[in-house]
């Protein structure tokens, strides 16, 4: 990880998402009479057209392919900023609460472990290395359980929208949002994804956004066995030493298993069940609810690259400045469900060609099935309330810090 370090503060990224998203956007400009996923000049793009739509303006505006890569670099950078930053302001806000338990606001000590462990939770940084749109995702993912834990619906269900115009599976968390009737947060994504949504209508046209439920529909029966891809797909592949694990080339896919297919359509329906029907009581609607379906949002999908993971990075500091801090018996679950999914444990790869074992390879899978059941048996709701309590929009949170 030293390397992905080393890209960030010398500001140098690859361009895992920019190629195709600019490349898609480049071939519409130059046919636009031209099926958009049809096209063979580049990599495939497999995000919605909303999540273009910037692009596209950038090269209306003007800029060349080396702006808009230059301009989404300094993005995607002070994204991590952002990334860090809001996790500091999650803990101010949240101690900023607790003044009546005699702890205090966030002293610089907290500002600044919270900060050097935001760096440093892997996804992150990598995300921004590989050129990933993935961590503007991780800044709106923050922004979202900000807002919440501030009780300002509205602004937390943009976010929410903003997430699902670049990974659909995200609409996941408005789903959430009509089944505990949080009706701002729904209104306010619905009335933003309708915005996108006819942005895109408008600039591409009908059959282009319909082509996407094709691309849908074959990214649901493929994926990489890579060991980078930390999902029930990559495990199962891998334990069978189906296609890949160690060496990695972008367009090679396992061969078909449909036991395979079927077992990880079976786990996306279970887990996707579990968060949103689990008997949360009058935890329904709070910060642990909202995160159990966040972290389904990842894991259950067929292809859940370890750069995917840097979402769980809030739900971390939401727990343990609202609930372990103050002390509990299942800290040490805490603590190593933090260390699979924030670092790269690279021993485990030597277990690559070893039956059973390499089901080790899949530590980050692991490590969010263990926050999901640490949120799920959590009994705090916003800011340690009782969830039923309605959410609202309310100022900012400065004031405690």
């Amino acid at each position: 990880m030293r390397v992905r370090y080393w890209d960030f503060l010398h500001f140098h990224q690859f361009t895992d998402s920019w190629t195709p998203m600019l490349g898609s956007v480049n071939c519409f400009l130059a046919h636009p009479n031209l099926a958009i996923y049809q096209a063979k000049l580049y990599d495939t793009l497999i995000y919605p057209l909303t999540s273009i739509l910037p692009l596209l303006w950038m090269k209306q505006a003007g800029m060349s392919d080396a702006s808009v890569l230059r301009a989404l670099l300094f993005a995607s950078w002070l994204a991590v900023v952002g990334v860090v930053a809001v996790q500091v302001l999650i803990a101010a806000r949240i101690s900023a609460s607790q003044d009546s338990t005699g702890r205090g606001g966030l002293s610089w000590r907290g500002v600044v472990a919270t900060a050097f462990a935001a760096f440093f939770f892997m996804p992150i940084t990598l995300a921004f290395s590989l050129g990933q749109a993935q961590i503007f995702l991780d800044l709106f993912f923050s922004l979202l359980v900000l807002f919440w834990v501030e009780r300002r619906e509205r602004a937390a269900g943009v976010m929410m929208a903003l997430l699902a115009m670049v990974k659909p599976q995200f609409g996941l968390l408005l789903l959430w949002s009509a089944l505990r009737r949080r009706w701002n947060a729904l209104a306010a994504g619905v009335a933003t994804l309708a915005v996108g949504g006819a942005a895109s209508l408008a600039v591409f046209g009908l059959r282009n956004n319909l082509d996407y439920l094709g691309v849908l529909s074959g990214l649901s029966r493929k994926a990489q066995s890579h060991y980078a891809n930390q999902s029930i797909f990559g495990l199962l592949n891998r334990a069978i030493f189906n296609g890949e694990n160690l060496p990695y080339h972008p367009y090679v896919y396992p061969p078909f298993v449909p036991w395979i297919y079927h077992v990880t359509l079976a786990t996306t329906v279970v887990l996707v069940l579990l968060a949103l029907t689990y008997p949360w009581r009058e935890r329904a609607g709070g910060m642990a609810d909202l995160a159990a379906i966040g972290v389904v949002c990842v894991i259950a999908t067929p292809m859940a690259w370890e750069h995917h993971y840097g979402v769980m990075l809030p739900i971390f500091a939401w727990l343990w400045f609202a609930v372990y801090r103050r002390g509990g018996r299942r800290v040490w679950a805490l603590a190593l469900a933090w260390v699979l999914i924030a670092d790269f444990l690279s021993p485990f790869n030597l277990l690559a060609a070893v039956p059973v074992a390499n089901v080790l390879q899949s530590y980050m899978y692991f490590g969010a099935l263990l926050l999901l059941g640490l949120l799920l048996r959590s009994h705090e709701g916003v800011l340690g309330e009782r969830a039923t309590e309605p959410v609202s929009d309310s100022p900012p949170l400065l004031e405690g810090l």
